[in-house]
């Protein structure tokens, strides 16, 4: 069952993968991996949407994994067309110093360390934390049994706290996986958790050895296994890795546009971010903050930027305005505008919440970092620099989009603070340490430069 699990996932693995390579021509080795790190995600999603439509359309008569092949096919044959059988420039690998080979494989040896950590896990508590089995397997399991009637999963008589608004990115994976293997195995959702998971890492690592060095990617990647919170969230089954990695995809897609001003990159960045939203309703504050960050990306063709990032974001957005005209108020509406400007005019919760954040922010491994990004500072150009606002001012925003919403929250603000800030924040850490491996030279080249310096 386990296998069959993982095989469930492949074909939108594949269409995924071939999605970004349509958008993104790009054809050196170096952005094979990376390409497949997007096309894992940008799979999912898509193969969500797809079992959406099918809801509408046929439900319960329409075969995902054939729709899947059938598009799979169709698109190898545009691929086939466009640029014939791919031939990737640069096939040799490229020679690695001692250093590199060291981080290397510490690299491999913390995701081998993570998958033995997250199968043990989910071995112990295989129904995952209590949000997964109340809140998104709850809604696989009413589109599963019963397709016609899927949307008594957002039925206003589910408990408030059982958030029958959430979007439904992951539930629709695990009832289509269901569907494929014929039962209700926690093999499905164990999966995609770690599909995600891996995904998260694996996008870190692909993305700095594509434009910086490979001892800066498994030094960085490394640190985002061992700080993030990311593969011990990931065995919680919940969509807060997933989230995470539709956030992180999403900013350093844009941020690989400002250094290479391929419009490709927008359209990659805005369905990634789209589908943040379609994951979870933090993605939706992404969406709102992102067009801020793509102003700074790209100041001079503005409008032609946006035309790429609409284009890219325009569908997962519409499946997610449809989905919410249909679903029941988020339960931060129960609070009336009046409680909402009362809370806003309240300057002690501004107090509680700072203090909150900065109890987070002033913990060891930020300021172990912050520091470490100061003291391997390198110059930028004009380029770099725009990228780096560009990634700031995505983290900056988002942060004050969480304590906007604890400002207005309807539940008392200390709990809400101490059940999920830790969350939320774990959902930018990717993004933060993105941009202290940015900004910070690579461990190698430093080394290097000294080397010779003493000698």
């Amino acid at each position: 069952m386990t296998l069959l699990s993982f095989l469930t996932f492949i074909p939108s693995v594949i269409l995924g993968s071939l999605s970004v390579n349509l958008i993104w021509t790009e054809k050196s080795l170096s952005s094979l991996p990376l390409k497949l790190s997007l096309g894992v995600g940008l799979g999912l999603g898509i193969s969500s949407m797809l079992h959406f439509a099918t809801l509408h359309i046929a439900p319960g008569k329409v075969n995902p994994i054939l729709l899947q092949v059938i598009l799979v096919i169709a698109l190898s044959i545009v691929t086939y067309y466009k640029a014939g059988i791919p031939k990737f420039h640069n096939l040799r690998l490229p020679k690695l110093s001692w250093l590199q080979w060291g981080l290397l494989i510490a690299f491999i040896a913390s995701v081998i360390v993570s998958i033995l950590v997250f199968v043990n896990y989910v071995i112990s508590r295989p129904q995952g934390a209590l949000d997964a089995w109340s809140i998104w397997n709850r809604a696989a399991r009413f589109i599963h049994r019963d397709p016609e009637n899927w949307i008594a999963t957002l039925s206003p008589d589910i408990a408030l706290l059982r958030h029958a608004d959430y979007p439904l990115l992951i539930p629709l994976n695990v009832a289509w996986g269901w569907d494929v293997v014929g039962n209700e195995t926690l093999r499905i959702p164990m999966m995609q958790s770690l599909l995600f998971t891996l995904a998260t890492i694996f996008l870190m690592f692909s993305a700095l050895a594509f434009f910086r060095t490979v001892g800066q990617s498994s030094l960085a990647s490394i640190i985002l296994i061992a700080v993030s919170g990311v593969v011990s969230s990931g065995t919680y089954l919940i969509a807060d890795v997933p989230v995470t990695y539709f956030i992180f995809a999403s900013g350093l897609l844009m941020y690989l546009y400002t250094q290479r001003n391929e419009f490709s990159f927008l359209v990659l960045s805005g369905f990634m971010a789209g589908l943040a939203g379609w994951t979870k309703n933090e993605g939706l504050l992404f969406i709102a903050i992102s067009p801020v960050a793509l102003i700074i990306s790209s100041p001079k063709n503005l409008k032609e930027a946006f035309i790429y990032y609409l284009s890219g974001l325009l569908l997962p957005l519409l499946v997610i305005l449809y989905f919410k005209s249909i679903a029941p108020p988020n339960d931060l509406a129960t609070n009336s505008l009046t409680d909402m400007l009362r809370q806003v005019m309240d300057p002690s919760r501004y107090g509680i919440i700072l203090k909150s954040f900065l109890s987070t922010l002033q913990s060891r491994e930020p300021i172990l970092l912050f520091f470490y990004s100061l003291f391997m500072w390198r110059d930028f150009n004009k380029d770099h620099l725009r990228g780096i606002f560009v990634l700031v001012i995505m983290f900056s925003l988002q942060v004050l989009g969480y304590g906007f919403i604890y400002l207005i929250t309807p539940y008392d603000l200390e709990w809400h603070l101490l059940t999920s800030q830790s969350r939320l924040f774990m959902q930018i850490v990717p993004l933060a340490l993105f941009l202290c491996f940015v900004i910070s030279a690579d461990p190698e080249t430093l080394f290097l430069e000294r080397q010779k310096k003493i000698t």
